[in-house]
């Protein structure tokens, strides 16, 4: 797991189980001191973060995160497929053509959304939850508009 796109440990259920420990960490983006939370889905066998042989570089292309506040946030979502680095905006079903009328401020920026893709911790915190479960991917009742980073 990352927060504000700098620090980074292992998610652990030490403390809380995985899911509390998900919505705790949701729940504390603020879009102030805390504006993002991210997990990449690194397997075991792939030796975070000193194997021999591990690359951060592959890893790190395959997350999901969230930015904002606890109250609206936006979820976005990439990996890599069919060779490509992909980057999606998840939502709920929505016409994808249809306009971003609405927009979620991630430390200081305005990102334009759909107003089915604008979520609160506890939704996120479904999602995010799946993703660890399901090998990085977010639930198929979610749909996903595809981001053009070029």
């Amino acid at each position: 797991m990352t927060t504000n796109a700098a620090s980074s440990m292992p998610l652990i259920d030490s403390i809380r189980p995985f899911r509390d420990q998900i919505r705790f960490n949701l729940g504390q983006l603020d879009n102030d001191e805390d504006w993002s939370y991210q997990l990449s889905f690194v397997p075991d066998s792939a030796g975070w973060p000193d194997a021999p042989g591990y690359d951060d570089e592959d890893w790190n292309s395959r997350y999901l995160q969230a930015g904002g506040s606890a109250e609206r946030m936006s979820v976005e979502l990439q990996r890599v497929e069919d060779g490509e680095l992909r980057h999606w905006v998840v939502g709920r079903p929505h016409d994808l053509g249809e306009p971003l009328t609405e927009a979620v401020n991630v430390a200081g920026t305005d990102h334009p959304v759909h107003p089915a893709e604008v979520f609160d911790a506890d939704e996120a915190t479904d999602l995010f939850f799946h993703y660890i479960g399901d090998s990085g991917t977010v639930p198929d009742r979610y749909v996903l508009r595809l981001l053009d980073l070029s």
